[in-house]
Order: C-alpha cells, then structure tokens, then sequence
C-alpha cells in the first residue's frame, strides 16, 4: 500500500467507529444488537398501547340536524362492523354513527361538517342532557341495556347526535 493510501485508511479509522469502518473496508455489514427477551409487564403494556392504538378514535360528537342541508348519505340501519360501516363512506371525509336501537345503528356519509354544532362526547355515548336536542333525551335511540359503543369500540351517536369518524 502507498503511502497517501495508508494515511487516508487511519484517517478513515479515525472519524468513523472502528467496526464500522472495519466492515467497510473489508466490505461487510455491521450486524445489528440482538433482541432483548421482554418481562411479562413489558409484553402486556405493550398489548395494552396496541389494543388503544387499534381502537377506531371518534373525533368529535356533533348535533346532525343540518346533515341532509349539507349532503350527507344515509345507510341502512344494521349492526355493522368497523369495515362495514366504513365501506359505506368510501369516498367521503367522514362517518357518523347514530340512533342505535336493536337493529343497529344508522350510518351517514358526509364531507361538509362546517358550521355544524360540537356536542359533549357523553352525548355520543348514551349520555344525554343537551335539551336543544329533543329535550335532552334520545328518543328511540337506545341500544339496548345503556349499550352505546360497539363490541369494535364505536360509539354509536343517539338521537341527532353524531359520532364522526374520519374515513
């Protein structure tokens, strides 16, 4: 090896780690750290933030009386899943899931929510007392047994009270 060659080797071994450009030299790859085994706590708290990353987040509980002046859609009332229901809006900004009773629960498609009244999340889930809304009761829309979330985690709206969902 030249001179110069040598000189820019060390200085090569100098600014980079010494395996680093020991496997660059000799053209292999740095082989990564093994896993680490995980304790039980560690595995179940780690299934605890997937199964809460898994859960569909409603973005907001809305007072839908204006949903036909704005365009939404309508489905048919069944007990959808999660797939479902967002099938029905493929093409759409957003879903609503309202007035569940013991056939399902309506399911709406929509792109225009501007200028639409935000309600509390209670209101979307079985917990009433906006008395704008038909005096503060939700009508006909009753899952069944105070049941207003989905066996998936969906919060299934009540009586003009939409749970929207992004699509």
């Amino acid at each position: 090896m030249s001179m110069p060659m040598i000189a820019a080797a060390a200085g090569m071994m100098v600014c980079c780690s010494s395996s680093s450009a020991m496997m660059m030299m000799m053209g292999g790859e740095e082989k990564e750290d093994p896993v680490v085994p995980k304790t039980a706590a560690e595995i179940a708290a780690a299934d605890a933030a997937a199964a809460a990353a898994a859960t569909p987040s409603m973005l907001k509980c809305l007072n839908t009386r204006q949903r036909g002046a704005k365009g939404w859609t309508s489905n048919p009332r069944k007990a959808h899943t999660e797939a479902e229901a967002r099938a029905l809006c493929v093409g759409k900004k957003y879903m609503s899931l309202e007035c569940p009773n013991k056939d399902g629960y309506e399911v709406w498609c929509a792109d225009d929510i501007t200028g639409m009244p935000v309600l509390a999340d209670a209101e979307c889930k079985g917990t009433t007392s906006d008395t704008s809304l038909n005096n503060g009761q939700n009508g006909g829309c009753d899952a069944g047994g105070g049941e207003y979330v989905t066996t998936e985690g969906l919060n299934m709206g009540g009586w003009h009270r939409g749970s929207l969902y992004a699509i």
